[in-house]
């Protein structure tokens, strides 16, 4: 049986949802043995526990405050990627219940690969794009693949079974977002403004006078959306959870209003098909067929 020693300090530290943390956590040297249960892609548990969840509080910054770690934005609330459970408050102290580990531990399992941990969406997110990482909103925490913590996640990741793979991701397909999708942004609904009011600058560049976007626009457009889905897991995905409105399960915050009041707005579920992998080509449905702009 392989036995890890893994020296961790610090690893408990405020964040902006942390009022208080664990002192028995702090600098302590943990033995991390692979656990005997059937876990998910048969990962280790109590080497999780004891060395990766803890990263998920240590503070990072530059993002939405110097105090602000993974906790601050991955949260299962906010149907963010880790899907970390609310952190909890008793005696003074902020933790996570062994119930919330569990949970925390399932969601994080979907975003490895025992057979490659190096492919790891978990371990690519925040590692620099210079170093092979993939872009982050939440910034870059390791500008090379020797950074401490990232050989942690990467030997748990590693404990994991030969046979488990990566998580099988859809393509979105850039057709159906240049015919169908990319309509939606200069097409506002009753009493509300056009999402191109704030993000033409990003993915909802305006059209040119009288015309219909450019191939190189509508590409420009979809490398910029693509940031802010998560192919496969809607409810996931920024582009359809922002604009929901919060009592149907969407962001608390969203400067641009709401777009769709429940998840079975047409629109919305004719958006979901297509983050799932099932919408492709040109042929758009009902929900997504829009006069303007004009097409050649």
């Amino acid at each position: 049986m392989k036995l890890a020693l893994i020296n961790i300090t610090s690893v408990c530290a405020l964040s902006l949802l942390l009022l208080a943390c664990d002192p028995e956590q702090n600098s302590e040297t943990i033995a991390a043995a692979p656990s005997a249960a059937d876990t998910p892609k048969g990962l280790d548990y109590d080497f999780y526990k004891a060395a990766v969840e803890p990263l998920f509080l240590r503070p990072r910054g530059g993002y939405i405050g110097s105090d602000a770690g993974c906790v601050a934005c991955h949260t299962s609330q906010a149907n963010a990627p880790l899907g970390l459970q609310a952190l909890t408050l008793a005696d003074g102290r902020v933790f996570w219940t062994e119930e919330q580990s569990r949970q925390n531990f399932a969601n994080v399992a979907k975003l490895v690969n025992p057979s490659d941990p190096d492919s790891s969406r978990l371990l690519n997110a925040p590692l620099a794009p210079a170093a092979g990482g993939v872009r982050h909103s939440g910034g870059i925490f390791w500008n090379s693949r020797d950074h401490s913590e990232y050989r942690i996640i990467a030997e748990w990741i590693a404990t994991g079974a030969d046979s488990a793979g990566a998580d099988v991701v859809p393509e979105v397909d850039y057709e159906f977002f240049r015919s169908c999708v990319q309509p939606i942004f200069v097409n506002p609904i009753e009493n509300a403004m056009p999402c191109a009011e704030c993000h033409s600058g990003e993915f909802a560049v305006e059209p040119p006078e009288n015309s219909y976007w450019t191939e190189a626009q509508s590409r420009q457009a979809f490398d910029d959306l693509v940031y802010l889905i998560d192919p496969g897991r809607p409810d996931s995905s920024r582009f359809l959870h922002k604009p929901l409105h919060p009592n149907a399960g969407g962001d608390l915050m969203h400067n641009g209003g709401r777009r769709w009041f429940s998840k079975d707005d047409p629109e919305r579920v004719a958006l979901e098909d297509w983050v799932n992998g099932n919408a492709s080509g040109n042929q758009c449905p009902p929900a997504l067929q829009f006069d303007y702009p004009p097409r050649a």
